[in-house]
């Protein structure tokens, strides 16, 4: 059945594609985002995801212009700076820490909330979005992979939190994918060679691949909360 999903970060990259898959599967969508989204059949809030006050005034006008939000898929996000820890400026650190952890936590308790005081949260799922770099050890990463892996960990939280309200929250952990983003660091030097060398499917992965998980997760797994699920092309199987 379809309903009405808020994707955050939905303006470029992984949640662009999403919206293009929610659509097309003929879902209402409304993004927040700080950057306006490319089309015209979505509802579009400039929203900071720390601003808990700017949340709850969002969730109000998306309820109101297309009805009861059912879904969520946290795609926001900034970049980490690539620097090793000594060299971390710490207000980066927490503007970082803020945007992927408060952000998620922030939306994910107001929609959850919302459809708590309306009795009826049972069938309504969030996806967030954690990283291959939530696993193990990286240099350079003690920002970005460090706010990874709390989201990763905040997902299992909620889900367990939830599970009784018949809410599902799962994660992906996406690898290397071809977003904006990314092709920024590219067209500044970024050698994506030997990243596509270690893994084992050889290439970066689409944006449209990387959605079609994370809505399959959101629409279709109606027995799974609580996983992380790396899309990776194997990069996280690989033992060395």
């Amino acid at each position: 059945m379809a309903g009405h999903v808020v994707v955050t970060g939905g303006a470029s990259g992984i949640g662009a594609a999403v919206v293009d898959q929610l659509r097309e599967r003929g879902h209402a969508v409304t993004v927040w985002d700080l950057s306006e989204p490319d089309r015209d059949d979505v509802g579009h809030r400039r929203l900071d995801v720390t601003d808990a006050d700017a949340v709850a005034t969002a969730l109000t006008a998306a309820e109101r212009e297309r009805g009861v939000v059912r879904h969520l898929v946290t795609s926001h996000g900034i970049r980490g700076a690539y620097v090793p820890a000594l060299e971390l400026d710490p207000a980066g650190v927490r503007r970082l820490l803020d945007v992927h952890v408060v952000g998620t936590l922030l939306t994910a308790s107001a929609v959850v909330r919302r459809l708590v005081e309306l009795d009826a949260a049972s069938g309504a799922s969030v996806v967030t979005l954690a990283s291959t770099t939530a696993y193990g050890g990286w240099a350079n990463q003690s920002d970005y992979g460090v706010a990874k892996a709390a989201v990763r960990q905040l997902t299992e939280n909620l889900a367990i939190e939830w599970a009784g309200l018949g809410v599902r929250v799962n994660a992906v952990a996406p690898g290397h994918t071809r977003t904006p983003m990314v092709q920024d660091l590219i067209d500044h030097g970024y050698d994506v060679a030997p990243v596509e060398a270690r893994t084992p499917l050889g290439r970066l992965c689409t944006p449209a691949e990387m959605a079609r998980e994370i809505v399959h997760l959101l629409l279709d797994a109606t027995f799974t909360t609580g996983v992380c699920v790396p899309v990776d092309g194997g990069w996280t199987a690989v033992g060395k």
